[in-house]
């Protein structure tokens, strides 16, 4: 098994100067999509309260053309994708001088971090109106950490997955795999917390200024999650929020995102009546809004089109 000797390493290996690179706990985002990129930069701009960075972070994508495309926009400070968010790409500028964020294809990488952040993209493909759950993408990601991570390392899952994945999936994956390594689940520490942000121009503001929900596979793995999670959301105004089990955590991303779905297909559906009648349904929303209960969260396409 290939192991890296140093952070410098991985940043030498990239064709990077490591002059201002320091030792700090390297953490580690598997998936370097929206997702993953911008975590990756938000983890890169933590700092303590005197204002000395927390983290050394690796991004590490898959070695395809797509894959090397993302890694060498983040290994020349710009986001690899588009968008509005003045703060992400200063931010992404600002981790490019600090030399505190590297981007790799390069597994090995793996066994230098004290924190995995899984953040890669698992679709529910459809066969006959049928959904059908393929979780090999997700296994060999696993396979990718658990062959390399060393003894200690906490991992903590993002990505959104079907309630009871973490228990009925990642970790009888990870079981199998560290017991090829002579090493077993208690070597490591497991947590779920899902990226919960708004889309649009204040995306990177909102993975620190939000409020968050996590869970541990035990009170170990769950204080470690916690004390991460602490150093990188501005918790004195969005507190954390744990919950018992993991299957909590994944059940509320869900949860979360089926409220959004049916709230825009309601509106939707809703919007095609005004039209048909001849109404402004932003004049009703406006009206209805005046009523201080739940109807003041309904949403509408903020260019006013359905």
């Amino acid at each position: 098994m290939t192991v890296n000797r140093s952070f410098k390493e991985i940043f030498e290996s990239q064709g990077r100067d490591s002059e201002k690179c320091e030792d700090r706990p390297i953490v580690c985002v598997q998936g370097l999509g929206f997702v993953g990129s911008a975590m990756a930069v938000a983890t890169s701009i933590s700092k303590t309260g005197a204002s000395k960075l927390n983290f050394n972070v690796i991004g590490i994508d898959l070695d395809t053309e797509l894959g090397n495309e993302r890694i060498d926009a983040i290994n020349q400070g710009i986001f690899p994708f588009n968008t509005n968010d003045a703060l992400l790409k200063k931010s992404i500028g600002n981790a490019y001088e600090q030399q505190n964020l590297i981007a790799t294809s390069d597994e090995s990488a793996f066994s230098l971090a004290d924190i995995i952040i899984i953040d890669i993209h698992l679709d529910i493909n459809f066969f006959d109106d049928e959904p059908i759950l393929d979780f090999s993408t997700l296994e060999i990601a696993l396979g990718s950490i658990a062959t390399h991570l060393k003894k200690g390392t906490l991992i903590i899952v993002e990505t959104t997955v079907p309630p009871g994945t973490c228990e009925k999936v990642i970790i009888p994956k990870l079981k199998e795999i560290l017991s090829e390594r002579n090493l077993s689940l208690d070597d490591i520490f497991l947590a779920h917390s899902y990226e919960r942000v708004m889309p649009g121009d204040d995306y990177l503001d909102s993975i620190i200024n939000f409020w968050r929900v996590f869970s541990g596979m035990n009170n170990d793995s769950a204080d470690l999650c916690e004390q991460f999670l602490s150093k990188i959301i501005n918790i004195d105004q969005f507190p954390l929020t744990r919950l018992s089990s993991m299957t909590a955590s994944e059940t509320a991303k869900v949860l979360e995102n089926t409220y959004r779905a049916v709230n825009i297909a309601l509106i939707d559906e809703w919007t095609k009546y005004a039209e048909l009648v001849g109404i402004d349904i932003y004049e009703v929303i406006d009206s209805i809004r005046k009523r201080p209960v739940s109807y003041t969260h309904l949403t509408l396409p903020t260019n006013r089109e359905v």
